[in-house]
């Protein structure tokens, strides 16, 4: 998978994973979500007050000011490439039951959900807990 690919992948999955402080003892995309969004933020920002304060005390902008502002700027990109690497992972076996229990229950409220496959990844999970947390009520999440 390409670089481009990997992080518009993290860039989907961060759009569809639901921020729900449920499942953030359970994952740590919620972790990692909250602070890419920061960084998409608050990172070019920072990137420029360094550059304000570069050359209203130094004057020069060296090699090192640069490679210092390139990593403060792709510091939102790590987020959006491990988000793109976590979306394509295959769910580990306790998951996966886990969110066929999920499915199960959405199907008994009425919902038309297609079968989870074997080899369901976390974008497939995040998509299925979308839908869930739109559907189910609360007493499902409180007692999972």
């Amino acid at each position: 998978m390409s670089l481009y690919r990997r992080i518009r992948a993290g860039y989907d999955y961060m759009q569809k994973w639901p921020l729900n402080k449920m499942l953030a003892s359970r994952f740590p995309e919620y972790r990692v979500i909250k602070s890419t969004r920061f960084a998409i933020m608050w990172m070019p920002v920072v990137a420029m007050v360094c550059a304000a304060v570069q050359i209203m005390f130094g004057g020069e902008l060296t090699p090192l000011f640069w490679a210092q502002c390139l990593f403060i700027l792709s510091i939102p990109f790590q987020g959006l490439y491990w988000l793109g690497w976590r979306a394509v992972q295959p769910l580990p076996l306790p998951v996966l039951h886990w969110c066929k229990e999920v499915r199960q229950r959405l199907v008994e409220a009425g919902c038309d959900e297609a079968p989870m496959a074997s080899v369901s990844q976390y974008q497939h999970m995040a998509c299925l807990l979308e839908r869930a947390f739109k559907r189910l009520d609360s007493a499902f999440w409180r007692d999972n």
